[in-house]
């Protein structure tokens, strides 16, 4: 239950991440950093309650949280001269990698989640409908992406 609802703080931190400010009163809130921390600190908090905090490498915690947030900050466009939401899930994925250090038994886990993450990124940009269920595309693939980010 506690991932549900991880995963679903992180796909609302994701999209208040991604939303563009239109003049709204709650346009304080819209802000990319509550993506880019909140996002990496979910990820860092999942692996820490799934196997628990082992002091001894705390630096592995901090390399993810660090490396997720560089992740979570880009969709590669200046590498690649428009938003590549394959490569950007492949990273966003690879990010966790220093997590394996925390507990040897996240390295399935880890792996799913880089080949999960590059194609659900991907595919969901490409082939999301206008519309899902009462929300435009835009909101639906961000929050989606970040929801599955954790």
């Amino acid at each position: 239950m506690i991932y549900i609802v991880l995963s679903l703080l992180s796909g609302l931190l994701g999209r208040m991440g991604g939303a563009g400010k239109e003049g709204n009163w709650y346009d304080w809130l819209l802000d990319t950093k509550w993506r880019d921390i909140g996002c990496s600190a979910i990820l860092v908090l999942s692996a820490i309650v799934y196997s628990g905090w082992h002091a001894s490498v705390w630096w592995a915690y901090l390399l993810a949280f660090g490396l997720s947030w560089a992740a979570f900050s880009t969709y590669w466009d200046e590498l690649f001269g428009y938003d590549n939401f394959w490569f950007s899930g492949l990273m966003v994925g690879l990010a966790g990698v220093p997590l394996i250090f925390t507990d040897i038994s996240l390295w399935p886990l880890i792996l799913c989640r880089i080949l999960l993450l590059t194609a659900a990124w991907g595919l969901l940009h490409k082939y999301l409908p206008p519309r899902v269920w009462i929300w435009r595309r835009d909101v639906a693939e961000e929050f989606s992406r970040y929801a599955l980010s954790l």
